[in-house]
């Protein structure tokens, strides 16, 4: 983390092209909830989508990888899955919670921020890097 803001840089890289892109494009997401929950204003509405997009990129970026598992049947597959539904319940936790009339939205807002880009660059490092290997020698790169 820099000033505050989730940086990928090449230790992140799981040697397949797709998943370090949408890896990145995670980590830009990340830090606009936290750009948003620094802004003087910002709607209600506009928090909602913000949350509502970490949520979305990440259902899209976790199911990529789970269909690579099924692809190249990925013995650790299921332990990974695992992992991934945890994120998924907790970014619903965040999209209801950016609902709540009497919720503090900036808080939320960094909050996710937080959580999500902590676990990603974590997860990648302890959990996605087990793959790196199998699905290279699997012709995905």
């Amino acid at each position: 983390m820099e000033n505050d803001r989730f940086v990928w840089t090449t230790k992140y890289s799981v040697n397949v092209a797709e998943i370090d892109e949408q890896h990145k494009e995670f980590i830009k997401i990340v830090n606009s909830l936290l750009d948003l929950g620094e802004s003087e204003f910002f709607t209600d509405e506009e928090a909602l989508v913000k949350v509502g997009q970490l949520g979305s990129y990440a259902l899209y970026h976790l199911s990529t990888e789970e269909d690579l598992f099924i692809k190249t049947k990925y013995k650790d597959a299921i332990p990974h899955i695992e992992a991934h539904n945890k994120f998924r319940e907790q970014a619903m936790n965040f999209e209801n919670q950016i609902r709540e009339e009497d919720k503090d939205k900036k808080t939320v807002l960094k909050d996710a921020a937080h959580f999500a880009g902590s676990w990603l660059l974590n997860h990648i490092l302890v959990v996605d890097k087990k793959y790196s290997e199998f699905f290279n020698e699997n012709g995905i790169k």
